[in-house]
């Protein structure tokens, strides 16, 4: 019988999908003001998507609007919630701005984070190599 003597490490796929932040910094501000339109294969109008996204005396005011053209629907979402100074928002495509419960770093950090996870960049010391 064969006996195990290591184990590869692994981690979870690490997320590549990119955020843009903004953090607050206590003056009312247009974060957000789009209208994107998508067409079917055709080239005619299929579906409209507005966003705007403030920021107004420290309450942050999201209104969304999806139009199914094609199918003559719509939906309409409003939300508001205070922000204070330092808070940071994060920008998701097609969605606009919202406030993010996740912890983010930027890239160069979490490139770091990754290079500690290689033992290959380690001496036998667990000293980072030069």
């Amino acid at each position: 019988m064969k006996k195990l003597d290591k184990l590869e490490k692994y981690v979870r796929v690490p997320d590549t999908q990119f955020y843009g932040a903004y953090f607050y910094d206590g003056e009312d501000i247009l974060l957000h003001d789009e209208v994107e339109e998508f067409n079917d294969e055709k080239g005619n109008l299929e579906s409209r998507l507005t966003i705007k996204d403030t920021i107004e005396n420290g309450v942050f005011k999201k209104y969304k609007l999806f139009e199914d053209i094609k199918n003559n629907a719509k939906e309409e979402t409003k939300r508001e919630f205070a922000v204070k100074e330092g808070d940071m928002l994060i920008f998701v495509m097609y969605e606009g701005f919202t406030k993010t419960h996740t912890p983010l770093i930027t890239i160069n950090s979490a490139i770091d984070r990754l290079k500690m996870l290689d033992s290959r960049n380690y001496d036998e010391k667990g000293e980072l190599k030069k």
